[in-house]
């Protein structure tokens, strides 16, 4: 397997605004491929749906309100071949995450994200180590798209420079779909530091910090967009940490690409006598 490195300045961008993007990770003929597999699966018939023609009827069984009915599908790339090999476990990625953190990788979280036409909704302002409480702060993020990406329909959007930040405490508003970085704050953080749009072509990948405040507005376009999220740690991170992630999945063992299928699952829910021969000393 290739090694990668960053570009100064990927390198440079990383450490002042949080994170970078890269272009092509994936071929768009793959890209394509992939985004049909995840439509199928949308579209797909429900069991004792019953039928109805408005297709903003969140129980009718029309394509158009399947399809609208979905924000993600979540550890999905276990459940298919075609997209744990070319992506969570492709040559491409595995090799800028283990750059990051090594030749030991665990998939810890693994999602499609899904903004339909008109319906997408947003995701609040967040800090994904925020979210997660588990005592993490090295995690290494990724989103690719699989349509475009555009501020039309609902890009991501970071405010540079904002990893920089403690994690900070994280509010459940009552209109909020999961907790959020406090809205006056982000206010001020956003008048300070500014706004940068992560607009995206089918096989292009954005990588962030993992305190990186960022957010994606509501998709009031005609033009959907599909994207692949996922984050990866190690046993060593995950051990330090509280290990009670239940699906975490090896991509990489001592440098060697885990790109059979099914994947491995890392096994947790015990305790560690003493360390195994992957876990490397701090």
């Amino acid at each position: 397997m290739s090694d990668w490195q960053p570009t100064p300045e990927q390198a440079q961008q990383y450490a002042t605004e949080g994170y970078f993007i890269l272009r092509n990770v994936l071929p768009h003929d793959a890209a394509v491929e992939i985004r049909g597999v995840i439509k199928n699966i949308l579209l797909a018939p429900e069991p004792d749906v019953r039928a109805d023609v408005d297709p903003m009827d969140p129980m009718g069984d029309s394509p158009q309100a399947r399809a609208a009915r979905f924000r993600k599908l979540s550890n999905f790339a276990p459940k298919n071949p075609l997209i744990w090999y070319n992506v969570y476990a492709g040559e491409r990625l595995a090799a800028i995450a283990r750059y990051f953190l090594g030749d030991d990788l665990l998939l810890k979280f693994n999602s499609c994200f899904v903004k339909p036409a008109r319906t997408g909704s947003a995701t609040p302002w967040h800090q994904d180590n925020g979210l997660w409480r588990d005592g993490e702060t090295e995690p290494f993020n990724f989103w690719m798209a699989l349509d475009p990406a555009t501020r039309a329909n609902g890009c991501l959007q970071f405010i540079p420079g904002s990893q920089q930040t403690e994690i900070v405490p994280h509010v459940l508003y009552l209109d909020s779909i999961h907790g959020e970085l406090p809205r006056e704050r982000v206010r001020a953080m956003v008048g300070q530091h500014g706004l940068h749009h992560i607009e995206l072509a089918p096989g292009d990948a954005v990588f962030w910090h993992s305190s990186l405040w960022h957010y994606s507005p509501p998709n009031t376009s005609d033009q959907g967009r599909i994207g692949i999220a996922g984050v990866y740690t190690t046993p060593a991170i995950v051990e330090r940490g509280k290990p009670y992630w239940p699906n975490l999945l090896w991509t990489m063992r001592a440098g060697q690409r885990c790109s059979q299928f099914p994947p491995d699952a890392y096994p947790m829910n015990r305790t560690l006598e003493k360390p195994p021969a992957y876990l490397k000393a701090d």
